[in-house]
Protein backbone atom coordinates (compact mmCIF):
# COMPACT_ATOMS: atom_id res chain seq x y z
CA UNK A 1 0.00 0.00 0.00
CA UNK A 2 1.29 3.43 -0.94
CA UNK A 3 1.78 5.93 1.86
CA UNK A 4 1.97 9.64 1.09
CA UNK A 5 4.82 11.35 2.88
CA UNK A 6 4.46 14.84 4.28
CA UNK A 7 6.73 17.69 3.27
CA UNK A 8 8.27 17.53 6.75
CA UNK A 9 9.21 13.85 6.28
CA UNK A 10 10.72 14.65 2.90
CA UNK A 11 12.72 17.56 4.29
CA UNK A 12 13.99 15.44 7.17
CA UNK A 13 15.14 12.74 4.76
CA UNK A 14 16.90 15.30 2.55
CA UNK A 15 18.52 16.91 5.60
CA UNK A 16 19.93 13.53 6.65
CA UNK A 17 21.32 13.04 3.13
CA UNK A 18 22.91 16.50 3.28
CA UNK A 19 24.49 15.50 6.60
CA UNK A 20 26.27 12.69 4.76
CA UNK A 21 24.01 9.70 5.27
CA UNK A 22 23.38 7.45 2.27
CA UNK A 23 19.78 7.27 0.99
CA UNK A 24 19.62 3.59 1.97
CA UNK A 25 20.62 4.42 5.55
CA UNK A 26 18.19 7.32 5.73
CA UNK A 27 15.43 5.07 4.42
CA UNK A 28 16.12 2.48 7.09
CA UNK A 29 16.40 5.13 9.78
CA UNK A 30 13.07 6.77 8.90
CA UNK A 31 11.19 3.71 7.62
CA UNK A 32 10.95 5.07 4.07
CA UNK A 33 11.80 3.21 0.88
CA UNK A 34 15.26 4.06 -0.43
CA UNK A 35 14.10 5.03 -3.92
CA UNK A 36 11.83 7.72 -2.46
CA UNK A 37 14.72 9.19 -0.49
CA UNK A 38 16.96 9.18 -3.58
CA UNK A 39 14.28 10.83 -5.70
CA UNK A 40 13.58 13.49 -3.09
CA UNK A 41 17.29 14.24 -2.70
CA UNK A 42 17.75 14.64 -6.47
CA UNK A 43 14.66 16.83 -6.72
CA UNK A 44 15.91 18.94 -3.81
CA UNK A 45 19.34 19.40 -5.44
CA UNK A 46 17.70 20.51 -8.69
CA UNK A 47 14.89 22.73 -7.41
CA UNK A 48 15.38 23.28 -3.67
CA UNK A 49 12.38 22.95 -1.37
CA UNK A 50 10.04 23.55 -4.32
CA UNK A 51 11.23 20.21 -5.73
CA UNK A 52 9.75 18.43 -2.71
CA UNK A 53 6.27 19.92 -3.14
CA UNK A 54 3.48 17.90 -4.74
CA UNK A 55 3.71 18.23 -8.49
CA UNK A 56 0.79 18.48 -10.88
CA UNK A 57 0.22 15.46 -13.09
CA UNK A 58 2.22 15.69 -16.28
CA UNK A 59 0.98 14.20 -19.54
CA UNK A 60 3.97 13.35 -21.70
CA UNK A 61 3.57 13.17 -25.47
CA UNK A 62 5.07 10.41 -27.62
CA UNK A 63 8.40 12.18 -28.23
CA UNK A 64 8.88 12.92 -24.55
CA UNK A 65 8.06 9.31 -23.58
CA UNK A 66 10.65 8.08 -26.10
CA UNK A 67 13.28 10.44 -24.71
CA UNK A 68 12.59 9.38 -21.11
CA UNK A 69 12.56 5.64 -21.91
CA UNK A 70 15.79 5.98 -23.91
CA UNK A 71 17.47 7.70 -20.99
CA UNK A 72 16.34 5.07 -18.51
CA UNK A 73 16.40 1.82 -20.50
CA UNK A 74 19.26 2.40 -22.94
CA UNK A 75 21.55 4.85 -21.16
CA UNK A 76 21.01 3.22 -17.74
CA UNK A 77 20.32 6.46 -15.89
CA UNK A 78 18.80 5.55 -12.48
CA UNK A 79 15.01 5.67 -12.36
CA UNK A 80 14.83 8.26 -9.59
CA UNK A 81 17.13 10.62 -11.52
CA UNK A 82 15.10 10.30 -14.73
CA UNK A 83 11.89 10.96 -12.78
CA UNK A 84 13.34 13.99 -10.99
CA UNK A 85 14.74 15.45 -14.21
CA UNK A 86 11.56 15.06 -16.27
CA UNK A 87 9.02 15.55 -13.46
CA UNK A 88 7.21 12.24 -14.06
CA UNK A 89 6.28 9.46 -11.66
CA UNK A 90 8.27 6.27 -11.32
CA UNK A 91 5.19 4.20 -12.08
CA UNK A 92 4.71 5.99 -15.41
CA UNK A 93 8.33 5.46 -16.47
CA UNK A 94 8.15 1.81 -15.42
CA UNK A 95 4.94 1.32 -17.42
CA UNK A 96 6.44 3.01 -20.50
CA UNK A 97 9.63 0.96 -20.22
CA UNK A 98 7.70 -2.30 -20.00
CA UNK A 99 5.74 -1.36 -23.13
CA UNK A 100 8.97 -0.39 -24.92
CA UNK A 101 10.62 -3.71 -24.06
CA UNK A 102 7.56 -5.58 -25.33
CA UNK A 103 6.98 -3.75 -28.60
CA UNK A 104 9.63 -1.09 -29.17
CA UNK A 105 9.06 2.65 -29.35
CA UNK A 106 5.87 2.22 -31.39
CA UNK A 107 4.27 0.55 -28.37
CA UNK A 108 4.56 3.87 -26.51
CA UNK A 109 2.06 5.42 -28.92
CA UNK A 110 -0.67 2.97 -27.90
CA UNK A 111 -0.35 3.53 -24.13
CA UNK A 112 -3.45 5.08 -22.64
CA UNK A 113 -3.07 7.04 -19.44
CA UNK A 114 -4.77 5.46 -16.41
CA UNK A 115 -8.21 6.85 -15.76
CA UNK A 116 -8.78 8.01 -19.33
CA UNK A 117 -11.78 6.77 -21.26
CA UNK A 118 -13.58 5.04 -18.42
CA UNK A 119 -16.62 7.26 -18.28
CA UNK A 120 -19.06 4.42 -18.95
CA UNK A 121 -18.03 2.53 -15.82
CA UNK A 122 -20.09 2.49 -12.66
CA UNK A 123 -23.72 3.01 -11.84
CA UNK A 124 -25.44 5.75 -13.83
CA UNK A 125 -26.79 8.67 -11.85
CA UNK A 126 -30.52 8.76 -11.30
CA UNK A 127 -32.29 11.52 -13.14
CA UNK A 128 -34.83 13.61 -11.34
CA UNK A 129 -38.42 13.02 -12.49
CA UNK A 130 -39.32 15.46 -15.25
CA UNK A 131 -43.11 15.63 -15.08
CA UNK A 132 -45.60 15.57 -12.24
CA UNK A 133 -46.70 12.07 -13.29
CA UNK A 134 -43.12 10.76 -13.20
CA UNK A 135 -42.57 12.36 -9.78
CA UNK A 136 -45.73 10.73 -8.40
CA UNK A 137 -44.76 7.33 -9.85
CA UNK A 138 -41.31 7.63 -8.30
CA UNK A 139 -42.80 8.60 -4.92
CA UNK A 140 -45.30 5.73 -5.14
CA UNK A 141 -42.50 3.23 -5.88
CA UNK A 142 -40.47 4.61 -2.97
CA UNK A 143 -43.41 4.29 -0.56
CA UNK A 144 -44.11 0.72 -1.71
CA UNK A 145 -40.48 -0.24 -1.05
CA UNK A 146 -40.56 1.45 2.36
CA UNK A 147 -43.83 -0.34 3.22
CA UNK A 148 -42.40 -3.72 2.18
CA UNK A 149 -39.33 -3.10 4.33
CA UNK A 150 -41.44 -2.22 7.38
CA UNK A 151 -43.56 -5.35 6.90
CA UNK A 152 -40.41 -7.48 6.74
CA UNK A 153 -39.06 -5.90 9.94
CA UNK A 154 -42.39 -6.43 11.72
CA UNK A 155 -42.47 -10.10 10.62
CA UNK A 156 -38.91 -10.65 11.89
CA UNK A 157 -39.71 -9.03 15.25
CA UNK A 158 -42.87 -11.14 15.63
CA UNK A 159 -40.95 -14.32 14.73
CA UNK A 160 -38.30 -13.49 17.34
CA UNK A 161 -40.92 -12.79 20.01
CA UNK A 162 -42.65 -16.08 19.20
CA UNK A 163 -39.37 -18.02 19.55
CA UNK A 164 -38.60 -16.34 22.87
CA UNK A 165 -42.13 -17.00 24.15
CA UNK A 166 -41.81 -20.71 23.25
CA UNK A 167 -38.66 -21.08 25.32
CA UNK A 168 -40.18 -19.15 28.22
CA UNK A 169 -38.28 -15.86 27.97
CA UNK A 170 -39.76 -12.42 27.72
CA UNK A 171 -38.72 -10.30 24.74
CA UNK A 172 -36.68 -7.19 25.46
CA UNK A 173 -38.21 -3.76 25.10
CA UNK A 174 -35.45 -2.56 22.74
Amino acid sequence: MYKKHSIEERLLAVQKCLEGYAPRGVGRMLGIKEHYVSEWFDRYRQNGIAGLQKRPNKHADFAEKCKIVCEYAEKSVPLHRVCAKHHVSQSSVSRWTAAYRKGGYDALRAIKEPGKGRKGMGRPKKQEPQTELERLRYENEYLRAENALLKKVRALVEEREKRLHEIGRKPSKH
